[in-house]
């Protein structure tokens, strides 16, 4: 049975807003709770009842987004068989975004429901985790994105020369796996898992800049690019 990623995304959003307003309706009166945390995972910004019912439902409307938008993309792709030919990766990056930000807030529901600060450093640790096999998912099945302008590594040199999208691709997927191993290395080395986000971001802007370059390099080997 294949995963159908729309009921998939219409599941998380229905569990994760139930359980964010039920979280909500059941705080305990204070004056004021907290509504932000720094690097370190401590609260530093306090705010009312109403102010946490905003930080409960961010993740429950950010799912309400990525539906609309990965529900409708593939409606006005110029390149719409394409992206069909592409589905699995689709799908695939549909499921895995999904699924991080729905972790993202049940860790939000998990730290109102128990009033234990030391949750917010555990959901750092588990997002950075999350994130890195994230990337090591998606960098398996980025050689088959076909040539699109709505996913994938979209340069002018990826978009003009189909041999540019598809080596790029090939060597991203290469790069995001790597990106992601070195990144869940990086998350056992710090001893904070901030530090270890800030790494992996920085170790993705890297990637994102070694494929922009290589793009550029097979395009301007390709006889049949189109400029």
């Amino acid at each position: 049975m294949k995963l159908n990623p729309l009921i998939f995304s219409l599941l998380c959003i229905i569990a994760l807003t139930g359980l964010s307003l039920s979280i909500w309706l059941n705080l305990p009166e204070l004056e004021h709770y907290p509504i932000h945390w720094n690097a370190a995972g401590e609260a530093d910004s306090f705010g009312s009842r109403k102010a946490v019912l905003f930080n409960l439902m961010i993740m429950p409307v950010t799912l309400i987004f990525n539906l609309g938008l990965f529900y409708i993309l593939p409606k006005i792709e110029p390149l719409r068989q394409n992206l069909e030919d592409s589905r699995t990766a689709y799908i695939v990056i549909w499921v895995g975004v999904v699924t991080i930000v729905t972790l993202a807030g049940f860790m939000i529901c998990l730290f109102y429901a128990t009033e234990n600060p030391d949750i917010i450093t555990l959901s750092l640790q588990i997002m950075a985790i999350g994130l890195c096999f994230l990337f090591m998912v998606i960098g398996n099945i980025f050689g088959k994105v076909r040539q699109n302008y709505m996913l994938g590594i979209r340069t002018p040199w990826t978009l003009s020369s189909e041999l540019s999208w598809e080596k790029t691709h090939r060597f991203g997927g290469r790069v995001l796996v790597l990106t992601g191993l070195m990144g869940l290395g990086l998350t056992a080395f710090f001893s904070s898992p901030e530090k270890a986000i800030i790494a992996i971001i920085a170790l993705l802007l890297i990637a994102t800049f070694l494929c922009i370059i290589y793009s550029y390099l097979v395009w301007s080997e390709d006889p049949h690019k189109r400029v």
